[in-house]
């Protein structure tokens, strides 16, 4: 009776460190899964900034150092309160654009420093969500104009997508929007493209969702005045912006992470440089 006895705890024994065994090894390799994706996540953010730095520096032409000191002292003010600013791009080559990819529709510029990126449009929404300028896939994606919107800014309303990574690139500081002190320091967006260059003048800036009547807009409506009093009304920011019908309008949206339908619009006025 007690071999047997014996017998039966000794298989318990073999049985209970088979099974601790194999709980080890499960957990390893979860462990290394995780650490795997975390490093590749890491690393696709860090290549992706180096590179989109990279083109900047290629394409981007700036003004002379007397024109970049009257920027300058333009923001001192609002630069006393901590708020740093980038000089404002004078041109941007867009052969050089073009040669590293023919999607490519325009640039964007905020003087925050961080929204610096090339726009590209693809044949769908989906595709630059995860791939970068040179087509290489990549988790922070580009910055991208809807398909269904002509490259050319002539629609009536344009929209552009980022994402909110939350290493605070991409479209992620649109959503500082929300605060009327950082809307004070940074009122506008650049846009260049290869038909002229544009100042964005920020009206509205609010927390919505896909739902929302300024994503269900057309792209060209002619009568938008129901979707700019909406704008007014829903943002979390005041604006002293005159927008009407006969202006054309670009709406910057990013994700939220709240959840799947959470999101944030920028709505800008598009003003010509060349006629400001």
């Amino acid at each position: 009776m007690n071999i047997k006895r014996a017998k039966d705890m000794s298989g318990q024994k073999k049985k209970s460190a088979i099974i601790y065994n194999c709980l080890i090894v499960f957990f390893c390799c979860v462990f290394l899964i995780c650490a795997y994706m975390l490093i590749s996540y890491f690393w696709q953010e860090w290549r992706n900034e180096s590179q989109n730095s990279d083109i900047a520096s290629d394409v981007i032409i700036l003004p002379d150092e007397t024109q970049a000191d009257e920027t300058a002292s333009d923001t001192s003010s609002v630069a006393e309160q901590g708020y740093r600013f980038a000089p404002i791009p004078e041109s941007i080559d867009f052969n050089k654009l073009k040669n590293k990819n023919e999607d490519v529709v325009g640039w964007l510029f905020n003087q925050n420093g961080v929204v610096n990126y090339p726009i590209l449009q693809g044949d769908d929404n989906d595709y630059y969500l995860t791939h970068t300028i040179n087509k290489k896939k990549n988790v922070n994606g580009s910055i991208f104009m809807d398909y269904r919107n002509s490259s050319d800014y002539t629609d009536s309303i344009t929209m552009i997508y980022g994402h909110n990574m939350k290493n605070g690139t991409m479209f992620a500081t649109i959503r500082r929007y929300r605060n009327q002190s950082y809307y004070e320091a940074y009122p506008s967006f650049y846009l260049y493209t290869e038909q002229g260059n544009f100042r964005l003048d920020v009206f509205s800036a609010y927390q919505t969702t896909v739902y929302d009547t300024v994503f269900s807009t057309s792209c060209n409506v002619e009568d938008k005045s129901q979707l700019i009093s909406h704008a007014f009304s829903k943002s979390a920011i005041k604006a002293d912006v005159s927008v009407g019908n006969d202006d054309n309008i670009i709406i910057l949206s990013t994700c939220t992470g709240r959840d799947d339908d959470a999101r944030f619009a920028v709505l800008c006025k598009i003003v010509s440089i060349e006629n400001s």
